[in-house]
């Protein structure tokens, strides 16, 4: 996102062009930004690989506020078919636990009722919670997850009701109708986002935003099946303001070319260093954010994981690419993912450090309870100078005020 010189404004947006590597810059004057989230930063996640958040890396390179970034949602059942393989969080529909079915620990015991009487019924983060806690005592399965079994309902019935997700599980091996599926809570959704106001604008003049590059539609812990309802909301409305903004025309702002030649030479920089292992990095990336940065939070983990992604920037930094051929070069295009993902993963830590209670999706072990709904706020963070800089800002109650039901 390329702002005018005097900064107030947008210009336009660089972009490159993957069939021949080149950049290019698209002057507007208006931009929506949609690109999705994709916490694909964790180990076990269900958007596809290319979803990166680079939207939101965008956002912040451009200096905009980000709001709610600690509120990451883990869906409780995602397909556990090994390592190696992309259908590994693969999210396995809540229907089946609504239908009755069961979770059971690598002993083949169900365990959901110890931790809530609603057992598998329980709320996404519940039930995450509650898988990870078994993983972490061991009681797990050989692929180091848990069991959902669906045949005691009669196999018949789960092939007539969840033929899609018996269909699934089938392409991986597994019998959900007769047998036993092998299941990990997977990252799925990321309720923070660029703080953005009803009319989809955004603090700086010609950005508009929609969907899961959004915060703050969603609060703590978004509903199953209000991602796509976003999407559509706003998108329609984003469409309307801007056309209404646009009507009668407006003219391009000129773009600070400093600016531009600064984020190409940003761009550039791996081609100037030996190729590394960037697949490295992405493991240890995954792995500090399932660790330290994952369901259940400690201020202790936090901070370690904060250092360690400190680390790997540093690592990435150094990481360089063979720039032979800038067609379709997937290496490059590699680089700058991580580099979007280690971004975005810095200011998740960052937050969720700062966050002393535990809201929605985010528990802290540390700060087990809710906290004051009178003084409930919520986290603004920006980009400073290579920095992280964090704000409060509180939540203005306009429908229904704390203790009202």
């Amino acid at each position: 996102l390329m702002r005018t010189r005097e900064g107030d404004a947008l210009a336009g947006v660089l972009m490159i062009d993957m069939r021949s590597g080149e950049y290019v810059f698209v002057r507007a004057s208006a931009v929506l930004l949609a690109t999705g989230g994709g916490p694909t930063m964790y180990r076990f996640h269900t958007p596809s690989g290319d979803k990166t958040c680079d939207g939101l890396a965008m956002a912040l390179r451009a200096g905009l506020p980000l709001r709610d970034m600690e509120m990451v949602q883990f869906h409780p059942t995602g397909l556990l078919a090994g390592p190696h393989t992309r259908m590994t969080g693969t999210v396995l529909e809540e229907g089946l636990r609504g239908a009755g079915g069961f979770l059971l620990d690598g002993e083949r015991n169900r365990f959901m009722q110890k931790y809530d009487a609603r057992g598998e019924r329980a709320t996404r983060d519940v039930v995450s919670r509650s898988i990870f806690r078994e993983m972490r005592e061991g009681r797990t399965t050989p692929n180091g997850g848990v069991y959902l079994q669906m045949h005691h309902l009669g196999p018949e019935s789960v092939r007539r009701q969840f033929k899609g997700m018996v269909e699934r599980c089938a392409d991986c091996g597994f019998d959900l109708a007769g047998g036993l599926v092998e299941v990990v809570p997977t990252a799925h959704y990321l309720m923070g986002g660029v703080v953005f106001r009803p009319d989809c604008t955004t603090e700086l003049e010609g950005l508009y935003a929609a969907g899961e590059d959004t915060g703050g539609v969603h609060g703590a812990n978004r509903l199953g099946g209000n991602g796509v309802a976003n999407s559509t909301v706003f998108g329609g409305i984003a469409g309307e303001t801007m056309a209404g903004r646009l009507a009668g025309g407006r003219p391009l702002r000129e773009p600070d070319p400093e600016a531009i030649d600064a984020a190409i030479a940003a761009h550039e920089a791996p081609f100037a260093k030996r190729a590394g292992d960037l697949e490295a990095i992405r493991e240890a990336l995954f792995a500090c954010m399932w660790d330290d940065v994952g369901i259940l939070r400690t201020a202790g983990e936090l901070r370690r994981g904060l250092g360690r992604l400190e680390a790997l920037q540093g690592e990435l930094a150094a990481c360089g690419v063979d720039g032979g051929d800038r067609a379709f070069n997937l290496a490059w295009h590699d680089w700058m993912n991580l580099s979007n993902l280690i971004a975005v993963s810095r200011v998740i830590a960052t937050a969720a450090l700062a966050r002393e209670d535990s809201r929605g999706a985010h528990f802290r072990e540390d700060f087990p309870g809710p906290g004051s709904r009178e003084a409930s706020d919520y986290t603004v963070v920006r980009s400073r100078g290579g920095g992280i800089e964090l704000a409060r800002e509180p939540v203005r109650f306009t429908r229904v005020k704390p203790g009202e039901t």
